[in-house]
């Protein structure tokens, strides 16, 4: 459980033009990590807070947020890291509360907001817009790492393609479907957030230069692309899925042909020792002396033939 109360002031002088050159928008920016009921309660007195959204910053929510509550902003940004031990993509978020001179934020991923605060201080012209400046860093630092993690997903199915064709008769059936689940993870992580990008881009009623609306155009055209290969992930896996089942169902076909052939070989020497074996005294040969020896030969030459054939037509 940690906070922060930065508070970031004019860094520029003088006048200019566009954006860049407009008055500088002091504000005091409160950051929370992991806050604890005492944190959450001081903050809402200090900026007269509504209930209602102070209790959603104690809970994750399940996809990104977008909402104005009165002249307050309230937005959710999911982060996203791949475990490759456990396949899996792990989910963080970054809330934040615009409001008039201030930003609160609570962080659940850990590295997003010191970016955010390295650019600010990097980037006068940036700090310079006021707090709707962090927003956009925000999502500039959060969308930074969907597409290592769209790639580490990529090369996962990959490796599964391949091992639903592969003649070692791997099980991947599981696999492909905890796969489906994270690409699942990843797009409802990702693809809200462009819909929240394109209200902040053509929203009048939000403060944001054209310099950060078009931040917010280039960064949702980038999100849309990464949605598409996330789709097409899905797509793919659905149809790998559904050829593992069919090479299952193959597989087996085939195992029940090689054991349907050799019954019906087996089935031939077995008929004739069992016939053999009864108690009769009208038997073919049964006083010869080659008589043992040739119905051996007979077994053996029919079941040879069976075999033969069974291998031609591809049950063996």
């Amino acid at each position: 459980m940690a906070s922060a109360r930065t508070t970031y002031q004019d860094r520029q002088g003088g006048q200019g033009g566009g954006d860049a050159a407009a008055a500088a928008h002091p504000f005091v920016w409160v950051s929370l990590r992991d806050p604890s009921p005492d944190e959450l309660a001081a903050v809402q007195r200090e900026f007269g807070l509504p209930a209602p959204l102070v209790d959603g910053l104690t809970t994750a929510a399940r996809r990104p947020v977008l909402e104005f509550t009165g002249e307050l902003l309230f937005a959710v940004v999911k982060t996203t890291t791949w475990v490759a031990a456990e396949e899996a993509v792990r989910l963080g978020e970054v809330q934040l509360v615009l409001g008039d001179g201030f930003v609160v934020s609570v962080d659940r991923d850990g590295a997003v907001l010191e970016d955010v605060r390295q650019d600010l201080e990097d980037d006068p012209e940036l700090a310079g817009a006021g707090l709707v400046a962090v927003l956009p860093c925000v999502v500039d630092h959060a969308a930074e790492g969907y597409g290592p993690v769209l790639g580490a997903l990529n090369n996962a199915v990959e490796e599964v393609e391949e091992a639903v064709f592969s003649p070692a008769r791997a099980r991947p059936t599981e696999r492909i479907y905890q796969l489906s689940r994270q690409v699942l993870e990843f797009r409802r992580a990702v693809a809200p957030l462009t819909e929240m990008l394109d209200r902040l881009a053509t929203d009048s009623s939000t403060a944001a230069g054209e310099r950060l609306k078009q931040r917010y155009r280039e960064r949702r055209a980038h999100l849309l692309h990464l949605v598409e290969l996330a789709d097409g992930l899905g797509n793919l896996l659905a149809n790998v899925l559904q050829a593992n089942l069919t090479e299952v169902s193959v597989r087996q076909n085939d195992d029940m042909r090689r054991i349907s052939a050799w019954v019906a070989i087996w089935a031939i020497p077995t008929l004739l020792a069992g016939i053999y074996g009864m108690n009769f005294r009208h038997l073919p040969e049964l006083e010869w002396a080659f008589g043992y020896p040739l119905v051996l030969v007979v077994m053996a030459l029919i079941c040879l033939v069976l075999y033969r054939g069974f291998r031609r037509s591809g049950w063996l």
